[in-house]
């Protein structure tokens, strides 16, 4: 009889469509509670799903004294259950300061980076990661704390493209409950008690103050209004995604946009545009409030360019033009 836990996941696949059947999934494999659960609940739904279990993929970001630790226990766990393996790895920092950006935000680019290109190895079409109930809670309070609209308010999605995520409607002591139950280890990131991680702190700081404040636990509800906002949010990409393709043009090197006619378009979809245009050239790179801001005020003339990751709005008149990186003309 499969428990609560096995169920429930069962549930979020079906109500997700994220492994339909035929399917092959490459789970990301970090060592975890969380990765670690979401291996053996997809090896487990796998006999029932009509999908197929690909393999599992970890990504050693030479960052920790421990690194080799955890990748040596992922290649056991998956020897352990017959499950093909796969690792590769960077010195994650250097390559940061080389691209000048962010160690969680290189981390993040060479790990997806190299999850697609696992997937591709082992034939699967899904890459399934361990995002629960809790880090669905951090990430709404982290955007709302930056400002963030509907879109960025929706958090972590169930699926972006080929990345799904099987555990967002339960909890991490729910996962590690039952993982205590089988009697299976996991590792544990020393980093993640590291309060100067903004992250670290809404986990450890900020939500059980929230939950004092509101007289119980609040994750749940906040991983909801993470949902609402969503599916909003996804409704309005929809209609700017059929805007783009008609105020939008592709050139070679650029996308240009007749600039009073986007001026005339309703703020959010508007936003959205920008939004859009600049994800279309960042090749993976976050895009923020920040940047849509700097668009927007190059579009109203208030500046003559501004940068952002991957490319460069300039005002041409009649015409706004996002040039890829390197490419603006003199």
């Amino acid at each position: 009889m499969p428990s609560a836990l096995q169920q429930q996941i069962r549930r979020t696949l079906t109500r997700h469509e994220l492994c339909p059947p035929g399917s092959r999934v490459l789970v990301g494999l970090s060592g975890g509670s969380d990765s670690v659960g979401l291996l053996l609940l997809l090896r487990d739904a796998s006999a029932h799903g009509g999908f197929q279990l690909a393999g599992a993929a970890h990504f050693n970001h030479g960052a920790r004294a421990t690194s080799e630790r955890d990748e040596d226990f992922c290649r056991d766990l998956t020897s352990r259950l017959d499950v093909p393996f796969l690792r590769d790895g960077a010195d994650v920092r250097r390559v940061a300061e080389t691209e000048r950006t962010s160690f969680e935000d290189g981390a993040r680019r060479l790990r997806y980076a190299f999850l697609h290109r696992a997937a591709q190895d082992l034939g699967a079409d899904r890459v399934a990661v361990g995002h629960t109930r809790d880090d669905q809670a951090e990430t709404f309070l982290l955007k709302l704390a930056r400002g963030a609209g509907a879109t960025g308010l929706g958090a972590v999605y169930p699926r972006r493209g080929e990345v799904i995520r099987p555990l967002l409607d339960v909890s991490r002591e729910d996962v590690r409950s039952w993982l205590r139950e089988r009697g299976q280890a996991w590792v544990e990131d020393e980093t993640n008690a590291d309060l100067c991680n903004p992250r670290n702190r809404i986990r450890h700081r900020v939500l059980p103050e929230l939950d004092g404040a509101y007289g119980g636990p609040t994750r749940a509800q906040l991983a909801r209004a993470a949902e609402l906002a969503r599916e909003d949010g996804q409704w309005l990409d929809a209609q700017a995604a059929a805007r783009l393709d008609v105020l939008g043009r592709k050139r070679p090197d650029c996308l240009e946009f007749d600039a009073a006619a986007l001026l005339v378009e309703p703020a959010p979809l508007r936003r959205r545009l920008l939004l859009q245009a600049m994800r279309s050239m960042a090749d993976g790179r976050e895009i923020g409030l920040e940047h849509v801001e700097s668009a927007a005020e190059v579009l109203r003339g208030e500046r003559r360019g501004a940068d952002v990751p991957g490319s460069r709005w300039e005002l041409r008149p009649p015409k706004l033009v996002l040039y890829r990186q390197g490419r603006s003309p003199a």
